[in-house]
C-alpha cells in the first residue's frame, strides 16, 4: 500500500480501518529483519518522491568539482591568468550541468506506445531526441511537396504528416491514431496492417515508411505492398536504423525500442530488398551516421 499510494499520487485517499483480534495460533514473523526491509523500504520511497531534487544536487556537485579541477589545472599547471581559466571552467560546467540535466534529472521517459509518445518527443524530448526526429522530418519535407497524395505507414503521432492535408495515416495503435485526429481534425487515419493495405494499385504519388520496418518479422511484405500502391514514378521514403554502422549499435543504447527491432537492416540489404520490389534508390541520407533515410522510386 505504501508503494501504491507513493508512486500513484492519488487525489483522493479514504482510511478503512481494520480490528485485529488476539492471533489464535502460530507466531508473529516480525523480527528484526522484517524491521530493517521495512525501514529500506521507506527510505527507497523518500528518495523516490525526491530524486529530482537529489539529481540536481548531484550533478550541482559534480559541477563544482569539475569547476575546481578546471581552474586548478589551467592555472597552476597551465599557468593561465586566473580569470581567463575561470571563464573558460565556467562555460563547460555550465554546458556539462545542463545536458546532464536534460537528460537526467528532468528526462521525462514517456511510454513509447502513449498516444503523445512522439508528438511529445518531437517538441518536449530532450536535445539528441528533438533534433533526431525533427531531422528526419526535415528531410522528408525537403524530398516530398505538401501537394502530394501520401500514405504515411505507421504514421504514429509524429507531426510529420502534418504538412501535407492531403495525407492518410495509418498505423496499429489506436490510441496514437486517436490523438492524430484531435491535431488533425481534416485528415484521415485509420487502424491499418502495412502488409495489407486497403487501398487500389497506383493510388498515391507517395508513401512515407519511417522506423516501421525493423519492428516486422517479414518486412517484405510491407515493401511489396508499397510499391503495388504507389503510382508508377511514385516514390516512398524508409528509414531504419542502419545496422552496417558501428555507431548505430551505440545509439541504440539509448532508444526506448532497442529490445524492439526484429529485423536488423543494412544500408545494402535495405537497398536490395526494395530494388526487388521495383523501387530504385535516387537518394539517401543518414542521421548521425547511422539511422538511414533512403528515397525511392517505383519504376
Amino acid at each position: 500500500m505504501l508503494e501504491v499510494l507513493v508512486k500513484a499520487n492519488p487525489t483522493k485517499i479514504q482510511e478503512v480501518p481494520i480490528q485485529f483480534d488476539e492471533r489464535n495460533a502460530g507466531e508473529s514473523k516480525f523480527n528484526t529483519k522484517q524491521m530493517k526491509a521495512y525501514l529500506k523500504h521507506l527510505l527507497l520511497l523518500f528518495l523516490y518522491k525526491r530524486k529530482k531534487f537529489i539529481k540536481f544536487c548531484i550533478v550541482g556537485g559534480s559541477g563544482a568539482l569539475i569547476h575546481f579541477a578546471i581552474v586548478w589545472t589551467l592555472t597552476e599547471a597551465a599557468g593561465l591568468w586566473y580569470m581567463l581559466s575561470t571563464a573558460i571552467s565556467i562555460a563547460i560546467v555550465v554546458t556539462w550541468n545542463f545536458t546532464l540535466n536534460s537528460f537526467w534529472t528532468f528526462s521525462q521517459n514517456k511510454d513509447p506506445d502513449s498516444g503523445d509518445y512522439d508528438w511529445h518527443s518531437f517538441y518536449k524530448g530532450n536535445p539528441v531526441q528533438r533534433w533526431w526526429k525533427q531531422s528526419i522530418s526535415k528531410i522528408i519535407w525537403n524530398w516530398i511537396p505538401t501537394s502530394s497524395t501520401l500514405l504515411d505507414i505507421g504514421c504514429g503521432s509524429s507531426p510529420t504528416i502534418t504538412h501535407y492535408p492531403l495525407a492518410i495515416g495509418i498505423d496499429a495503435n489506436e490510441a496514437k491514431l486517436d490523438f492524430m485526429r484531435k491535431k488533425m481534425p481534416a485528415g484521415f487515419f485509420a487502424k491499418m496492417p502495412s502488409d495489407d493495405l486497403k487501398f487500389e494499385n497506383d493510388y498515391f504519388d507517395y508513401v512515407l515508411c519511417i522506423e516501421v520496418l525493423e519492428h516486422l518479422p517479414n518486412p517484405e511484405e510491407t515493401v511489396a505492398e508499397i510499391a503495388r500502391v504507389l503510382k508508377s514514378g511514385g516514390e516512398a521514403v524508409i528509414a531504419t536504423p542502419n545496422y552496417g554502422r558501428f555507431w548505430w549499435y551505440l545509439a541504440e543504447r539509448f532508444t526506448s525500442a532497442k529490445d524492439q527491432h526484429i529485423t536488423k537492416f543494412t544500408k545494402r540489404s535495405l537497398d536490395k530488398m526494395c530494388e526487388s520490389f521495383g523501387l530504385n534508390l535516387i537518394e539517401s541520407k543518414h542521421i548521425a551516421g547511422c539511422d538511414y533515410i533512403g528515397l525511392y522510386r517505383r519504376n
